[in-house]
């Protein structure tokens, strides 16, 4: 077995620990955001004159976690109608909500519906007035006691997925090292499929390469001589490439030959 396919296996075996950390994580996050939804819904139970009128459950992670949407049926219409929406601000420093915001349409609209929204707003608002600061209170007390078990698992899935990409990267690191070696050696050669590419200058592009070859380099290592076979031409050397620009056909071949 090379390295390379142990490395994989390596690979396959974190990617489950990683599906199982992200399934603890939004376990958290979604237990997290049920219980806030349930504070701020209690404090709007009865609340509301119209019956039809409900409180949206918001996404378990994203901007939108934070807002509940105020809304009700609407006749003739295949969605629910949003009158208000209630948003818990926090500045990106603090840990704690810091106030609770609201936000709504203007309409000149004078239907029915519209003019119920706006005594239903109403309501809202008085919630608000009377209990927004235990509400507030009582939403920082379920975050800080749910948010170190979150940023625990977290940091737990974050450290996973670091591990996968250091594992990549020594895939890559090693596949990179092979290609070198065959560039400087017996030299590169594409198969059938897509074939190599590189700038020779900054205004000369040679494509369709089927092999290349490297011969010498300079004292410094900055420049080479070449030997590279195109199309259906016979191979040819150019000299002082700058190796920058042979980097362009290694990753070509890594992607296109090794990985293929």
């Amino acid at each position: 077995m090379t390295k390379i396919e142990i490395i994989t296996q390596l690979i396959a075996a974190k990617e489950i620990e990683r599906e199982a950390a992200d399934a603890i994580v939004a376990q958290l996050e979604q237990s997290r955001t049920d219980t806030l939804y349930d504070v701020v819904d209690g404090y709007f139970s009865g609340a509301f004159t119209l019956d039809d009128v409900y409180i949206k459950k918001p996404a378990s992670s994203g901007y939108s976690s934070s807002s509940y949407e105020v809304k009700r049926p609407q006749k003739d219409s295949n969605y629910d109608k949003e009158l208000m929406t209630i948003r818990l601000y926090k500045s990106w420093s603090s840990t704690d909500y810091e106030k609770i915001e609201t936000s709504m349409y203007s309409t000149s609209d004078n239907s029915q519906f519209e003019l119920e929204r706006i005594f239903t707003n109403g309501e809202v608002a008085k919630v608000l007035l009377d209990h927004g600061d235990d509400m507030l209170a009582e939403i920082n007390a379920v975050n800080e006691l749910d948010s170190k078990e979150i940023n625990d698992a977290r940091t737990a899935l974050y450290k996973i997925e670091n591990d996968i990409a250091s594992l990549k990267t020594e895939i890559n690191d090693i596949q990179i090292n092979q290609a070198e070696n065959k560039l400087s050696g017996e030299g590169l050669v594409f198969g059938e499929g897509k074939k190599g590419a590189m700038d020779l200058r900054w205004d000369w592009t040679i494509r369709g390469i089927n092999s290349a070859r490297i011969l010498s380099k300079t004292a410094s290592g900055k420049s080479c001589n070449i030997e590279i076979q195109a199309y259906d031409n016979e191979p040819k050397v150019y000299e002082k490439v700058r190796m920058s620009n042979v980097e362009a056909l290694i990753c070509q071949y890594r992607d296109n030959v090794i990985n293929a």
